[in-house]
């Protein structure tokens, strides 16, 4: 009997299932400051911003970033995998 080989995830595909940070900097009526919430997968981050109706610019980072706000340096040091101006 020979033994299967898993195949390996497409770089795309893990990077969905990987910790992402979703950041909400602007936001419509109130105005609460600038939040960050880590996430399991990208997925779960554009779930999350899909319900939170008065976030108005946010931005989805790869990996765990809960503790540092300032969206200049995380646009300059961070992957940036999504980001919304409207």
């Amino acid at each position: 009997m020979r033994a299967r080989k898993k195949e390996a995830k497409p770089l795309a595909a893990k990077a969905l299932t990987l910790p992402v940070t979703l950041i909400v900097y602007g936001w419509r009526e109130n105005a609460p400051g600038t939040l960050a919430w880590v996430f399991p997968s990208f997925t779960a981050a554009r779930t999350a911003v899909n319900a939170l109706k008065n976030a108005a610019r946010w931005l989805i980072v790869a990996g765990k970033r809960e503790e540092e706000t300032d969206v200049e340096r995380i646009r300059r040091d961070a992957l940036v995998l999504m980001e919304c101006f409207a």
